[in-house]
């Protein structure tokens, strides 16, 4: 069950950082990781001979990509969003409240220029372990939180506030208030454009809240869904939820139940069942194709420790959708962030694997789907344990930050930039035009001078992310035609397949080098 361990984790990490106004705390020494995962309950694969082990010191970039030291920007991301606005995209990150304060810090970079600017929350409400989501219109909704600032001893109480962030303005203000309070909810946008919220701790402490409730960003009110639909009952928060094109949600985690939740009856159904079995603080991620899901990582102890390498696909256009072991990892860890990449793999990002920040693991893996391995990358510097988050770039690059690690300060208000192997493989793609709004289902132009050279065309959706949970990410691909200098692209058939909203427009050459990504709007 949900604990006061992170609440206490909390108060240790801002006494230290008031201590860091006067001392500076040096870097930690690469933690060597562990190898030995934790049992399943049923045997996972052996690692196959295919399995490509690097190391940063010694590799070509080509094979491991390449990262760059860590860049002070004045905030611990504990939640990132990528946002569509500025020249090359903009990442807002937030955390809590430190001392006796009552506004949570944040701020915004600018990926074109590197410039920061603070957008602390002007409102009292701290909005940590929130949920977050992008909308249709490109505003990021925030929300509930822990009530109970300033430390210690404060209870995972929930509050019912809502925060919505602006990019074209850069400027916050109050949404309405949730019919719940809730403390670590999941928030994702439906087929319909309207946000779906799930789970958190209530007002008490006392319990997982199992109602759902519905924000229409038209109305500017949330609907409390019937009792139907309330979600069973759960070991643990935060659930990661898939929007899939059958128009239904399959909930992909923590617990080794998965489960299917029907928009149109308001019920739910168990499908599959984890091999390895709850998997606490394990990311999961739904793969291109928009039938299969991937989790990775994770421990079978809500506190820590055990951490696991496995990892499982279900295929849910299966007749009778199971849970499958895949190849595992190479380093067990949990806490870690899973996403996709221009190219259509996936990279997991940190993670630990004895306690929150205890064994930090600092070489990330690529994940190929359809050669079933994973390939570790370059060791990135800053610990990136519990409370980190990470993001896929406009320029294909991945964005690493937060973690409130007491001990490292220094890296945890700092962020770091991945250039996977892709970038190093020779010259991109261009993208010479293309427009900046389409509607579903319909034939729009691409301009570019690779025509002829590419082989995959895609939306990927901007990230939104906390605790080891994507709640916004999906690869979708487009059936395409070449022509003279272009490619004439089909837009998803509808919602199910691509909420509204803003993604990044991606094209892919047969060397599996993508483009530039310009942001398209969905509507």
């Amino acid at each position: 069950m949900v604990s006061t361990w992170r609440s206490q984790t909390r108060y240790l990490t801002s006494m230290v950082v008031t201590l860091m106004l006067i001392f500076l705390i040096a870097l930690p020494v690469l933690a060597q990781p562990a190898t030995t995962a934790a049992p399943g309950k049923a045997s996972p694969p052996a690692a196959s001979q295919a399995l490509v082990k690097k190391h940063a010191d010694k590799a070509d970039p080509s094979l491991v990509g390449s990262w760059t030291a860590p860049i002070p920007w004045g905030v611990t991301a504990i939640h990132a969003a990528l946002l569509h606005t500025g020249a090359a995209g903009q990442v807002l990150g937030w955390w809590y409240p430190l001392g006796t304060a009552t506004h949570s810090p944040a701020k915004l970079l600018d990926l074109a220029t590197g410039t920061v600017t603070d957008v602390t929350i002007p409102f009292d409400g701290d909005f940590f372990c929130a949920g977050q989501t992008v909308m249709a219109d490109g505003r990021v909704l925030v929300t509930g939180g822990l009530v109970g600032n300033p430390y210690p001893g404060v209870p995972d109480k929930g509050h019912p506030l809502t925060a919505i962030f602006d990019p074209v303005t850069a400027t916050w203000s109050q949404g309405p208030s949730m019919n719940f309070a809730r403390w670590y909810p999941t928030n994702m946008e439906m087929s319909s454009g309207k946000i779906l919220t799930l789970t958190g701790k209530n007002a008490d402490a006392t319990a997982i809240v199992l109602a759902m409730e519905v924000l229409d960003p038209a109305t500017n009110q949330w609907t409390t869904l019937p009792s139907s639909a309330n979600i069973p009952p759960v070991s643990d928060t935060y659930l990661k939820m898939k929007q899939l094109p059958s128009g239904k949600i399959f909930e992909a985690g923590a617990n080794a139940q998965t489960r299917m939740f029907s928009p149109a009856t308001n019920r739910w159904t168990n499908v599959g069942k984890m091999n390895f079995g709850t998997r606490y603080h394990g990311a999961s991620v739904l793969l291109p194709g928009l039938t299969k899901v991937l989790t990775a990582g994770g421990t079978l102890t809500y506190p820590g420790g055990g951490a696991t390498a496995t990892a499982e696909v279900i295929d849910l256009s299966a007749a009778t959708p199971q849970w499958s072991y895949v190849a595992p990892m190479n380093i067990p860890r949990y806490n870690a962030n899973l996403l996709l990449l221009a190219d259509g793999t996936v990279l997991v990002v940190g993670g630990a694997q004895t306690k929150k920040y205890s064994d930090p693991v600092h070489v990330p893996e690529l994940y190929d789907p359809l050669a079933n391995t994973w390939t570790e990358m370059a060791t990135q510097t800053a610990p990136r344990t519990y409370h980190s988050t990470a993001l896929l770039l406009p320029d294909g690059t991945v964005w690493s930050g937060g973690s409130d690690d007491p001990f490292n300060v220094n890296t945890g208000n700092a962020y770091e930039i991945f250039s996977p192997p892709y970038l190093f493989k020779g010259a991109r793609p261009t993208i010479t035009t293309a427009p900046t709004s389409v509607g579903y289902n319909q034939k729009f132009t691409i301009t570019t001078p690779d025509a002829a050279n590419i082989r995959t065309v895609a939306l990927v959706r901007p990230g939104a992310t906390t605790h080891d949970d994507e709640m916004d990410q999906r690869y979708v691909i487009l059936p395409f035609t070449r022509g003279s200098g272009q490619l004439t692209a089909t837009s998803p058939p509808n919602g199910n397949y691509a909420p509204p909203g803003y993604y990044m427009l991606v094209i892919v050459n047969s060397n599996g080098v993508p483009s530039i990504m310009p942001f398209v709007q969905l509507m």
